[in-house]
């Protein structure tokens, strides 16, 4: 029995020391004033291995980039919309960050409206999730609101590859009344009527979100502890489950705060902000990018000692690769106010187009059969970065080329051969809900063949293979490939005492599929990948007859 104890425990340590835990603190203190509009001012640390530097990363690339800042002022805002029914504003200038072993960010917003006015009660309100005065607007603001923590916990579990890491976030938020405001109530804010004081939620698989909060003498202090990982969230993904994990987090830190104050004037207050995302009818998720480069490189590879065969490639590449992912949400309305979910559809396109110009430059030094291989070189260009919520995310295109020659010669003999060879496929991967299928097209033509003629009569086998692997990944961890493998191949065949007849023929395999990771794993069949072998096409470029 001691043994058995002691073996769990080994177990379990050595788990440990494999496992990996980031943590993100955030601070939010919102000062309220008179007239109903805020300051909320938020800082943000993040500390872990590696998470820091991409945060600083992500923060240098958004304050430089107005379209990426844009997207990321969409995203936060969003996450306060949903809270307090009002839309905060700030610019670059009020985001303040800074990266050593912890990553900090500061951002102040000034939000507008966030006090509204009781007219039965004579009082002042502030609200969280206070939807049930609209059903049609909780109707479509809940889904969202849904849609929003389910896709943040998609790619943060992505991020975290294994159900062994986890990210945990502890956030603290202070709300500080106008100065002599008396705290009168802090009621439910929604249908269950749950006194507010705690919540929790259960996603399944260790992933939760608790939270305790307090009144102070100038308001309250809410408590949050969220607990993500790559854990399955298989409460979620049960659809009758699914509902009261959706109660829960509708529930989740609703509630309303009434005061009185004497200096305040409610014809005074400032008006609510609409957010963008009000008029979002779309019940998805989508994202598209696109990128391109050239590459070019010559490699020479070759055998030894006293036959030898000298094989250098030219390849002159020219990329252009887009990429599209989308999360389609599945709702079914079980209540007022209450839902089930599952994921619809989950989508991954691929598109490159690519021209490449091989040239293959043979020298041999007696009878031979050999093959020859090197790794070209990855291409990996800057990271396309987005947010999700306050969530960084990054998308990692990857261009890797191999090359493999085969030679087989019956005598000594140099020539080289060329062409240029395009291709362009729009690749489709599609999980509907239950099962996995594919869409392509696709075209691939050469151009320009030439065949030099051969030092000697000899008859000749050759290859080029260059196996292309293109990947547009979340994190570097899941999203579509494709997989490219054009060849070119030369043959000479001695047909009289005087004459070598010679072809030259080019084709391609073509494959791609999905890498998965984590939530989304599980959301789709729990495949870590799925693959398809998807056209293989070759052609006649060239023959011609040579003279001695």
């Amino acid at each position: 029995m001691f043994r058995k104890l002691m073996f769990v425990v080994m177990i379990l340590l050595f788990g440990a020391l494999f496992a990996t835990q980031y943590t993100r603190t955030i601070t939010e203190k919102i000062e309220v004033y008179d007239n109903g509009l805020a300051i909320i001012t938020r800082q943000e640390k993040i500390s872990g291995e590696d998470l820091p530097k991409f945060y600083a990363d992500y923060y240098k690339n958004m304050t430089a980039d107005q379209k990426l800042f844009d997207n990321f002022l969409y995203e936060a805002t969003k996450e306060y919309y949903f809270l307090y029914g009002t839309t905060p504003n700030f610019s670059v200038k009020d985001i303040k960050f800074s990266a050593d072993k912890t990553f900090t960010a500061t951002i102040v917003m000034k939000v507008e409206g966030l006090v509204s006015y009781d007219k039965d009660k004579n009082r002042f309100v502030i609200a969280r999730k206070r939807f049930e005065n609209n059903e049609k607007l909780a109707d479509l603001l809940l889904p969202k609101y849904f849609e929003s923590q389910i896709e943040e916990n998609i790619f943060i579990a992505s991020f975290l590859k294994s159900e062994k890491n986890s990210l945990v976030t502890e956030r603290t938020v202070e709300l500080v009344l106008p100065e002599g405001s008396k705290l009168e109530e802090i009621s439910p804010a929604f249908v269950s009527k749950t006194q507010p004081s705690s919540w929790y939620v259960d996603f399944g698989g260790g992933n939760t979100y608790k939270a305790e909060l307090k009144k102070t003498e100038k308001g309250f202090i809410l408590k949050e502890t969220m607990v993500i990982n790559g854990g399955t969230p298989k409460n979620l993904m049960d659809e009758k489950s699914s509902v009261n994990v959706l109660q829960s987090l509708r529930d989740y830190t609703a509630f309303e705060i009434a005061f009185s104050n004497e200096k305040m004037k409610p014809d005074a207050l400032t008006e609510p902000v609409e957010h963008k995302v009000k008029s979002d009818f779309s019940g998805n998720w989508a994202f598209s990018a696109s990128q391109s480069g050239q590459k070019t490189l010559t490699f020479t590879t070759s055998t030894t000692p006293s036959v030898q065969v000298t094989a250098t490639p030219r390849i002159d590449t020219s990329l252009t690769m887009q990429v599209s992912l989308l999360i389609d949400h599945g709702w079914v309305k079980t209540g007022m106010f209450s839902w089930s979910w599952r994921l619809k559809r989950f989508e991954a396109s691929v598109s490159p187009t690519i021209t490449i110009k091989p040239l293959l430059d043979i020298n041999v030094t007696g009878t031979l059969e050999r093959t020859l291989s090197a790794d070209l070189f990855t291409y990996r260009p800057s990271p396309i970065y987005f947010s999700i919520s306050f969530v960084p995310v990054w998308l990692q295109f990857e261009f890797t080329v191999n090359a493999e020659v085969y030679v087989k010669f019956s005598a000594g003999v140099s020539f080289n051969v060329s062409t240029n060879y395009s291709h362009y496929a729009s690749l489709k991967f599609t999980y509907d809900g239950s099962t996995w299928n594919y869409s392509a097209s696709r075209n691939a033509s050469y151009s320009g063949p030439s065949f030099s003629k051969p030092t000697a009569k000899a008859g000749v086998t050759e290859k080029l293979s260059l196996p292309f692997t293109l990947s547009a990944y979340i994190y570097s961890v899941a999203g579509p490939f494709m997989r490219l493998s054009p060849w070119l191949k030369a043959e000479t065949t001695v047909s009289t005492s005087n004459r070598l007849d010679a072809k030259l023929t080019g084709g391609l395999t073509l494959s791609g599929g999905v890498q998965m990771a984590s939530w989304l794993k599980s959301f789709c069949d729990n495949l870590a990948s799925v693959e398809y072998n998807i056209w293989t096409w070759e052609t006649t470029l060239y023959q011609t007859s040579f003279t001695y």
